[in-house]
């Protein structure tokens, strides 16, 4: 039964993301001309393309706030696995920064492309220059950006500790930083939502197989005003650290 609901997830989504692929097309050939339009309609559109995701993963969020997220937010969650991007995505329009080898995975790079997603290569200082800077235009044109400060995913267990470079573009764009706890509730541990010590393809086609996937997300209190890059990832990462410990221990 596992692999038959694979199957139809698996043709679900190339469809789904075919879709979304002829739109990010569009969308560049209408609002080529205009950053700021084009910027807007991208994130209407991954937002509706992860809730998509999430429908066919059948993931299932509860959220908790305790603020409003102003557009041109950077929000900062742990990361645990590939649920993450769908379910931050759900919850923000927003555009997403992205380790580079996903820019050259097959169907998902291209999407990811057309999303505008920003991608950086921290051994690279040159190209994390370019992403503080790209992250800080999208900030200043009133668009979110979702930032996993971990720069990988981990078992779930902890919270490793934040890489600061890309919180400068919020202090350069005098933006809020808003953190968000991201916590799965299944019986598996780690998380059938973890991508940790896990080849990918056996990691999406466990989440394939997987019947339901319920999820938290807490967004937190913004930062503001700090402006020293190292201190705003630490408060971050303290923040999401004492709001998921519950399940830490």
């Amino acid at each position: 039964m596992g692999y038959l609901l694979a199957i139809l997830r698996t043709a679900g989504i190339i469809l789904t993301y075919t879709v979304f692929g002829l739109i990010g097309l569009a969308l560049l050939a209408i609002f080529f001309p205009a950053r700021k339009a084009h910027y807007r309609a991208i994130v209407f559109f991954t937002r509706l393309w992860a809730r998509c995701s999430c429908f066919w993963l059948n993931i299932h969020i509860r959220k908790t706030t305790m603020t409003e997220v102003l557009p041109g937010s950077l929000i900062v969650s742990n990361h645990v696995g590939t649920p993450d991007i769908f379910v931050i995505g759900s919850c923000f329009p927003a555009f997403f920064v992205s380790k580079a080898e996903i820019e050259h995975w097959p169907l998902m790079g291209w999407l990811t492309r057309l999303g505008g997603t920003l991608f950086v290569n921290r051994n690279r200082k040159q190209q994390v220059k370019a992403t503080i800077t790209g992250i800080r235009e999208r900030l200043e044109a009133g668009c979110s950006v979702v930032l996993f400060p971990e720069a990988r995913a981990t078992d779930g267990s902890d919270i490793l500790p934040f890489k600061s470079s890309h919180f400068e573009a919020a202090i350069q764009a005098k933006r809020p930083v808003v953190p968000v706890a991201i916590s799965y509730h299944d019986k598996n541990h780690p998380s059938i939502a973890c991508w940790y010590h896990k080849d990918f393809m056996t990691h999406v086609l466990d989440l394939l197989k997987n019947p339901r996937l319920d999820v938290t997300v807490d967004i937190l209190q913004p930062l503001r005003k700090e402006t020293d890059r190292r201190a705003l990832a630490q408060k971050s990462r303290e923040a999401i650290r004492e709001k998921r410990q519950p399940s830490l221990n």
